[in-house]
């Protein structure tokens, strides 16, 4: 992809994708890429029709290695045959997983030898043999990066099997579709191991499962980074989309129900669509269980129970009458573009179907507010998400005002809309830009004018240009961009004399984006860790600014990165000790000085220096408690250490935590010993730490509590590295889980200490792991 445009060029790879041949990756067009996870080989009568009634267009499903090699280089397809056969009728097309193990080789554990590996690869090519042509996505493994790679999960054993595989497969059918690597959620350092190690030479595609509690337009700025990481590692030429290959919401989650559930499955597909990811796969087709309190037995669109000889099969839940009714009412159509009303959180998407257009519109917001969307006057018949015909409404000449919450609404305009017409002619702008930034440097923004009439175009009102019908511009924006890894809004605006104003909402991602982390506050220096992800080179100098309880002999320093450099150590010289409580900010200049980073001063407060201890004293401070299921066994110790290698500032004494678990639900506590420890002043927004990790998978975590007795347990990404990571989880109750107390979500002051540090397994069973903590702050 041209590596300045960036994510603009994903939607111009969707039309490379879907012109290639049937045999190759859905399209863009409803319903091709929207399908649902299945969990059979034989469907129940009644079950298919059902299935396609919805509208799905593709199923996955596991394609078991144990289940179809019972002797070794004996392949056995049949129950994927009969599959296959149920599916041809509805036009339903597989997405089958490469998956798991095998008993005659590596102790039915995840392949890991040569032995295992080749095994594994000539499996798959013979499958890919025998069902060649027929549509299939072929996907490598199934969330290798958490416990579904036993017996625990190591980036370096899936990228050598996944090699193996794209080779077999290439060699034996070229044609077919190979995708992967299917993590659970967006796992940006797995991928980008996978991306380094040249799978994207073998893949048709990457899958990703951006599973989330939070609302699904959430993963949009997730698809732009991974788009960059892709950008970064593509063969010259190679167009590589992104596939949503599982994502769901449960019913049974808190906060959750199955009509918020039935809002969210409709959301997450136009989402997607939006930002240039043909292929959504639900999960899953029907609830697997009835306990109310399972969140796994709810992610179905349909209920539990199977009902023999009636008509539908199963009771739908809102999610299939929300697929089905996107799936009609938009079947045929493809995503055109966003139209801006007003709010990032205001959602009013435009699709077209050569000159047929139609609306879906929706909010972030649940509260019911109106907006207005831009149209000329004319009648609309409107369709709720779920497939409820709702009282029509008539555009003015000030547009269409319309009630929106979190339910998607479709619109269809009764008679040609001029406005809408031309809102759809003009250039879709993407809801994410790359731009490389090299200091203020203004960021080029193209406009395209495909219209008979000139057209007046802006960005954020701050800058105005005339385009001429059949002409080009680009528009030179005035922001002042910093190398700043957070997204910029912008607001992209058309005014066409006689018809109105349009407008489209954007955001520029920095494709250089620089990162300042403090390293560990020591006795005479100070530390700070310059991250350059994108490797592209920076001499220059760090200044630090609004320094409060450090004494410096010196407040910058020069910094210099090479090209393919991706961190460099700043260190200042203290005076004195540092304070416990500290304000510092951080400016990065180039070497004519102009501003590359700023970070905006903060204030921190250190939370205990491990240091200070001995033996004795640790075991009277902190202690390290098992919890989960009790007949899970596990040990656990803690205690002091030398820092490994790697940690900015050099070595010191850090806290070492020692811990092994059986397979099982089980998770380790690091708990304040002391009363004095357990309070937390004020309202700090975030813990950050030093870590060391060791590839375990485990997720690090913490828990605090609130005045009424509400327990909150916010999470980091799973530990997926070798070495030292700063982390942050924070202690606002955004995005953790909760429960107990007031039970609302909301952190009621002051708050407490229940661990510092959790240490979460994959329910696999764990050998004795080593992880390292040091200089936990909390970020005012």
């Amino acid at each position: 992809m041209n590596k300045q445009l960036g994510l603009a060029a994903a939607f111009a790879a969707l039309v490379v994708v879907s012109s290639v041949s049937a045999a190759e990756l859905p399209g863009p067009v409803v319903p091709d890429g929207l399908g649902v996870n299945i969990h059979f080989t034989d469907p129940r009568p009644g079950e298919m029709a059902m299935l396609a009634d919805a509208g799905f267009t593709i199923v996955r499903m596991d394609f078991s290695w144990g289940a179809t090699e019972r002797e070794k280089e004996q392949y056995d397809f049949a129950a994927y045959d009969r599959l296959m056969a149920a599916l041809a009728p509805h036009k339903i097309r597989a997405l089958f997983i490469l998956d798991y193990s095998n008993r005659h080789y590596d102790n039915n554990q995840s392949p890991a030898s040569d032995e295992g590996r080749k095994a594994f690869a000539r499996w798959a090519a013979a499958a890919a043999v025998h069902f060649r042509g027929r549509g299939i996505l072929w996907e490598m493994y199934n969330e290798p990066n958490i416990s579904f790679w036993r017996p625990e999960p190591k980036v370096d054993d899936y990228v050598k099997l996944a090699l193996e595989v794209g080779k077999a497969i290439r060699a034996a059918a070229p044609d077919e579709i190979y995708i992967g690597p299917a993590t659970s959620q967006i796992d940006m350092p797995f991928l980008e191991a996978c991306f380094k190690a040249g799978l994207l030479e073998y893949w048709s595609a990457v899958s990703v499962h951006p599973y989330r509690q939070k609302p699904p337009e959430t993963a949009a700025e997730e698809y732009a980074r991974l788009w960059q990481l892709i950008d970064r590692y593509a063969p010259k030429g190679k167009q590589i989309p992104i596939l949503s290959g599982e994502w769901g919401y449960s019913a049974a989650w808190k906060g959750y129900d199955e009509a918020i559930q039935g809002r969210m499955l409709p959301r997450q597909w136009m989402t997607n669509l939006a930002h240039a990811v043909p292929v959504s796969i639900w999960y899953d087709w029907h609830d697997d269980g009835p306990d109310p309190k399972e969140p796994e037995h709810h992610f179905g669109t349909v209920l539990h129970p199977y009902h023999e000889g009636r008509s539908p099969v199963y009771d739908p839940k809102p999610a299939y009458l929300a697929a089905k009714t996107l799936n009609s009412t938009l079947n045929g159509f493809r995503f055109n573009k966003r139209l801006d009303v007003g709010s990032p959180d205001d959602h009013v998407y435009l699709f077209d179907k050569g000159e047929q257009l139609r609306l879906a519109a929706w909010s972030v917001n649940e509260k019911p507010h109106a907006v207005r969307i831009p149209a000329s006057p004319g009648q609309f018949i409107i369709t709720g998400h779920t497939g409820e015909t709702l009282p029509p409404v008539a555009a003015t000449a000030a547009g269409l005002e319309l009630v929106v919450d979190g339910g998607p609404r479709y619109l269809v305009p009764q008679g040609p809309n001029d406005l809408l017409r031309l809102a759809a002619a003009w250039e879709s702008v993407p809801g994410y830009r790359a731009v490389e930034v090299h200091g203020r440097s203004a960021a080029m923004l193209d406009l395209g004018n495909p219209l008979d009439r000139p057209i007046r175009a802006a960005l954020n009102g701050q800058e105005s240009v005339e385009i001429q019908p059949g002409a080009t511009a680009t528009l030179r924006t005035p922001l002042d961009l910093t190398r700043s890894s957070d997204p910029i809004d912008v607001v992209m605006e058309c005014r066409i004399d006689g018809f109105g104003r349009l407008a489209q909402r954007s955001r520029i991602l920095v494709s250089n984006p620089l990162r300042v982390t403090f390293g560990p506050i020591a006795a005479a220096k100070l530390t700070l860790r310059v991250e350059n992800g994108s490797g592209a080179p920076l001499h220059g100098t760090v200044v630090l600014t609004d320094v409060e309880g450090l004494r410096l002999t010196e407040t910058s320093k020069p910094v210099d990165l090479a090209r393919g450099e991706t961190q460099k150590d700043v260190t200042f010289a203290l005076d004195e000790a540092a304070a416990r409580e500290l304000r510092l900010g951080v400016e990065i200049k180039d070497r004519e000085g102009r501003l590359q980073l700023r970070v905006p001063p903060s204030r921190s407060e250190l939370v205990d220096d491990f240091a200070q201890y001995n033996a004795e004293s640790l075991a009277n401070a902190w202690k390290v408690v098992p919890d989960g299921d009790a007949k899970v066994g596990s040990t656990q110790t803690v205690s002091l250490a030398p820092a490994p290698p790697g940690l900015p500032g050099g070595p010191g004494q850090v806290l070492k935590i020692n811990y092994s678990m059986e397979e099982g639900w089980k998770f380790i506590r690091l708990v304040p010993q002391q009363e004095a420890m357990k309070r937390i002043d004020g309202r700090p927004k975030a813990l950050g730490l030093w870590l060391y990790g060791d590839e375990s998978g485990h997720s690090p975590r913490l828990r605090f509590t609130d005045s009424t007795g509400q327990t909150f347990q916010p999470t980091a990404e799973s530990i997926s590295w070798k070495g030292w990571r700063y982390i942050e989880l924070a202690l606002d109750g955004a995005a953790s889980g909760h429960w107990g107390g007031a039970d609302d979500g909301v952190v009621h002051y002051p708050i407490r200490w229940d661990s510092l540090l959790l240490i979460d397994g994959t329910r696999s069973a764990s050998p004795p792991r080593d992880v390292y903590v040091v200089s936990p702050m909390l970020i005012r």
